[in-house]
């Protein structure tokens, strides 16, 4: 239950933080701190993308997170293995870099918890390289609601012990 209620803390200080304009930078950094204040112990991850729907910017910053996955308009996936940081409550001091990219309209940009892809048969990016191409697969026109069910078809498997979370969002 103290776990539970630590998270449910961080969450609110990640939107507080976020909301108040801070770059994800300093929104993770300034989460890190107060997780480390918390309890000492509990790690966390979190990949957090701050988007300008006016010009399609991403910000990006992660803490220990999987890489998100991006499909452009074509078709094309690809998995962003973008600079991170640490996970959340492991040093004080840690840095949470920045990767800034453009998205375009009809873009779709998946967030997911690790156990998605976990599979403990194979290495970890063998699964995100799963939902890469399973994502790339998607019809044209197919929205965010679509495509999250068929992921979960197609790249959850029975018998994960592991939380399974996805976001998918839609640009333009």
């Amino acid at each position: 239950v103290g776990a539970a209620a630590t998270m449910g803390q961080l969450r609110s200080a990640v939107r507080a933080f976020a909301t108040g304009g801070e770059p994800p930078d300093q929104v993770l950094a300034r989460t890190n701190r107060l997780l480390l204040d918390l309890d000492p112990g509990l790690l966390a991850s979190c990949c957090l993308v701050r988007l300008t729907p006016a010009d399609g910017t991403a910000r990006i910053a992660r803490a220990g997170h999987m890489p998100p996955v991006l499909r452009h308009p074509g078709g094309r996936a690809e998995a962003l293995y973008v600079a991170g940081g640490p996970l959340l409550g492991v040093d004080e001091r840690a840095a949470y870099p920045v990767s800034e990219l453009r998205l375009r309209p009809g873009a779709l940009l998946a967030l997911y918890t690790d156990g998605l892809v976990e599979d403990p048969a194979v290495a970890i990016d063998q699964g995100v390289e799963r939902l890469r191409a399973a994502l790339a697969r998607g019809a044209a026109g197919e929205g965010p609601e679509e495509a999250a069910d068929r992921l979960l078809r197609e790249v959850g498997s029975t018998g994960r012990v592991d939380d399974v979370a996805l976001l998918l969002t839609a640009f333009g």
